[in-house]
């Protein structure tokens, strides 16, 4: 898959340095730091949390929360989503009587 995106022109001419420097081309270098960030970040407590919230409050896909949590966490909030959905419902209907 490709994409493209907008760059500054000071952290271009260092990924095309540090390109030049390990013998690599820019689009390597990219991908090595995008990988790199997504390694450092995708196992902390604090990104499961925010992607549980931002499911729960209907912002984010549930395959999308699997690839961040895994499927077995993914598929327990998914049921307690459920079960959080009807009760509200049941308040909201209590509410209208």
């Amino acid at each position: 898959m490709e994409i493209a995106l907008r760059l500054p022109v000071e952290l271009i001419e260092k990924a095309d340095i540090l390109a030049k420097l390990e013998y690599k081309n820019r689009a390597e270098i990219i991908k090595s730091a995008l990988k790199e960030y997504i390694g450092r970040i995708e196992n902390t407590e604090e990104l499961k949390e925010r992607a549980t919230e931002l499911y729960l409050a209907d912002k984010l896909k549930y395959n999308e929360l699997v690839i961040i949590i895994g499927r077995q966490n993914a598929e327990s909030v998914k049921a307690s989503k459920r079960i959080l959905d009807r009760g509200n419902k049941i308040a909201e209907d209590i509410a209208r009587s």
